[in-house]
């Protein structure tokens, strides 16, 4: 009952202090701030996302294309990745093609992206803050790639987590699946900032605030720019690295990871 309470919340979008951009029932919540957007992931108890909260979130980066920046936050975690019930044989095309559509979304958007990460950041969360432009981090964040544990690798995490913290760091990350604080990550390369926990809504807000006084487009040339070896590396490796983990998606291993994880749950 309390699940159906949830959904039932999610589904009324509420918008406190801002213009509704989308009245679609979603799993995150959308604000309006003059130039500036904010998307609240809204999936309790750990914003993990499903299919179609993936595939809401895609369309809504495109109707936010007027936007400077856009921010992604989730309250109290960011994001702890993509629900254990889509990681199941008969939705693996839809759950990756859905999770590749936002992230493809986010390396299009005409708009800077910021990840604002507090508590879990983990598997495509952390995926998801690694396509943002800036990634703000609280310093008790909980960053990692704990995919490894379920027989599997976040794909395309794989791909662009060695670009931006260097290959041998990225091997111990994924390989190990252990999990980073905020700090570490700043100091690695994965976080452009962080602060504390208290201080973070703050650094986030003068930074959207400096951007509102700059040229718009400038501001969109820029992103184009600076993104642009992101997205090609994205687009250049992203299917091979989707192969190899659909040879791993009809495993034992990862059947018997994945009923464990949802046993735990329980």
């Amino acid at each position: 009952m309390g699940e159906e309470k949830g959904r039932d919340e999610r589904s009324v979008g509420k918008i406190v202090g801002a213009t509704a951009v989308s009245s679609e029932p979603t799993g995150f919540r959308v604000e309006r701030r003059g130039d500036s957007a904010l998307v609240t992931f809204a999936r309790p108890p750990a914003n993990a996302l499903d299919i179609a909260t993936l595939d809401a979130l895609s369309r809504e980066v495109s109707r936010l294309a007027s936007a400077r920046t856009i921010v992604f936050s989730g309250d109290p975690h960011f994001c702890a990745g993509v629900s254990i019930a889509d990681h199941v044989p008969e939705k693996i095309e839809s759950m990756l093609a859905a999770m590749h559509g936002f992230l493809r979304a986010l390396l299009e958007a005409p708009a800077f992206t910021i990840a604002r990460v507090t508590g879990a950041c983990l598997g495509g969360g952390a995926e998801i803050a690694l396509a943002c432009d800036f990634v703000y981090a609280a310093e008790d964040a909980r960053i990692g790639f704990p995919e490894i544990g379920l027989a599997c690798f976040p794909p395309a995490g794989a791909v662009l987590l060695p670009a931006a913290i260097g290959g041998p760091a990225a091997a111990d990350w994924l390989a190990t699946g252990r999990t980073i604080s905020g700090r570490e990550a700043e100091r690695a390369g994965f976080a452009s900032r962080c602060a504390s926990g208290a201080a973070l809504a703050g650094a986030v807000e003068m930074v959207v605030a400096e951007m509102e006084t700059r040229s718009a487009a400038a501001l969109r040339e820029l992103a184009a720019v600076v993104r642009s070896p992101k997205r090609r590396l994205f687009e250049d490796s992203i299917a091979a690295s989707e192969e190899a983990y659909r040879r791993l998606a009809t495993s034992p291993e990862l059947a018997e990871a994945v009923a464990a994880h949802a046993a735990r749950k329980k």
